[in-house]
């Protein structure tokens, strides 16, 4: 696909000039106040994401402005576009996965490494080499994974030797203030510089900015960003990947970042409720009522494949819970460990401190061998 010279690593100002996919009359539906997605094409004024396409005016990142050759922007590009007015100019963020110096590329094996994080992405530029700084969009896959969906080279450094990485936390460790993202990048920080000043725990999404110590393998953070869903705009629309799926259906997880309820109201397209299933590539038009996010509109992408099988990284356990543990915020069930993180909920009026000799089900997901659970119910009688 042909690619073209256009504004550097971004919030684009912008207007809406209307679209979805799907065979409808785009011209007759307005574009989402707000939207996050993967890029469909660019030409050298207009950016389409989901369908819908905007006009490109400006361009900044983080309060950051670049050259406007600095950065060739192509298809798959992770971008988060805000329209709030739809009379006025829009804004559209760049999301990428990492920022950094890219190493290690073997052509061979369509793999390269940024920060010790190996990667694979077998359409990697010929022109991309070793100690490039690039941009990273990719999707989450099972057991805290990386999909790439494009790597894209800066033309010189965009941000002071700084890097940008985003991922799951796990293995918080307030005492050291260290964390890990991913499987493998250990990440220093100071409680001080996470935005808003809250406060970090296992299992939430976090973007991570700061400079990489490569002679110990760490990135020493200098911002830190929380990232969720619970403060989308209304009638926005989000594209990702189904990373966990309630066994009634009642509610999914969506890029290990927050989690969608379904109602009655909610509307299929390109499939129905039986599809929704952990690793299901989506595109959600979502409602914030009070602190829930549900979904209003869930469609299905039938184009995208993990070579991953979801099943395995999934688990249900039934039983009395023993030995738990409140420094790790564990606990076990029938001789298995469960580990709860900030994205477990617990149902019919328990919580983890009330947990011991209860009988409960468990539904979760593993990640690096641990089950970590994401709902936690009580049960009026456990099989022995």
């Amino acid at each position: 696909m042909k690619r073209y010279a256009f504004l550097s690593m971004v919030t684009f100002a912008l207007f809406g000039c209307g679209g979805s996919d799907g065979g409808s009359d785009s011209s007759a539906q307005a574009a989402p106040s707000a939207i996050e997605g993967t890029i469909d094409s660019v030409s050298a004024t207009t950016v389409t994401v989901n369908g819908y396409t905007y006009q490109a005016t400006s361009a900044s990142f983080k309060g950051q402005t670049f050259d406007q050759d600095m950065l060739t922007l192509e298809p798959n590009m992770m971008v988060k576009v805000s329209n709030q007015s739809r009379a006025t100019n829009s804004s559209v963020e760049l999301e990428p996965t990492f920022i950094g110096q890219i190493e290690n590329i073997n052509r061979l094996n369509s793999t390269f490494s940024i920060a010790g994080v190996n990667l694979k992405f077998p359409r990697l530029s010929t022109t991309i080499v070793n100690n490039d700084w690039v941009m990273v969009s990719s999707m989450p896959t099972a057991n805290a994974g990386y999909k790439v969906l494009s790597v894209v080279k800066f033309l010189q450094d965009p941000l002071d030797g700084e890097m940008v990485a985003e991922g799951r936390v796990s293995a918080l460790d307030m005492n050291s203030q260290s964390f890990k993202i991913g499987q493998s990048l250990t990440i220093s920080f100071d409680p001080q510089i996470v935005e808003d000043k809250r406060t970090l725990a296992d299992g939430m999404w976090v973007e991570v900015q700061g400079q990489y110590d490569e002679s110990n393998g760490e990135l020493i953070s200098s911002r830190i960003t929380i990232k969720t869903y619970n403060d989308f705009p209304n009638d926005g629309e989000i594209e990702g990947i189904v990373t966990w799926v309630a066994k009634d259906k009642s509610e999914f997880e969506l890029n290990y970042r927050g989690r969608i309820a379904v109602r009655s109201t909610t509307e299929f397209d390109d499939g129905n409720k039986n599809n929704l299933i952990a690793g299901a590539l989506v595109e959600v038009e979502i409602r914030n009522q009070g602190n829930a996010v549900y979904a209003k509109e869930i469609e299905f992408e039938d184009d995208f494949d993990f070579d991953i099988d979801w099943d395995k990284f999934e688990f249900e356990e039934e039983g009395f819970v023993t030995d738990i543990d409140s420094d790790t915020l564990s606990f076990t069930i029938n001789g298995k460990a469960i580990v709860t993180d900030a994205n477990t909920e617990y149902e019919h009026r328990i919580d983890f401190d009330n947990l011991s000799g209860e009988c409960i089900e468990v539904e979760g997901i593993i990640i690096d061998g641990k089950r970590i659970a994401r709902e936690i119910s009580r049960e009026d009688n456990c099989n022995d």
